[in-house]
């Protein structure tokens, strides 16, 4: 499954919007490596990001999601 994510940067809380993220740890069909800016969330993991903000590893923070293949 291939989600987009919004959200921003820890560090600048600069915004992004429409990054891909896969949840496999591979690239999916379809896509090419340079596609995917994540490997590795699911849905699961997704909608846990949202709920903690900035309290998760990354250096990013997820605001939304929506599946798109």
């Amino acid at each position: 499954m291939v989600y987009e994510i919004d959200g921003y940067w820890k560090d600048d809380k600069s915004e992004f919007s429409g990054y891909l993220v896969s949840e496999m740890d591979c690239t999916p069909d379809g896509y090419e490596d340079d596609d995917i800016f994540f490997f590795g969330m699911s849905e699961n993991v997704l909608a846990d990001a949202v709920k903690r903000g900035e309290d998760t590893v990354h250096d990013f923070v997820v605001t939304a999601y929506r599946e798109v293949g």
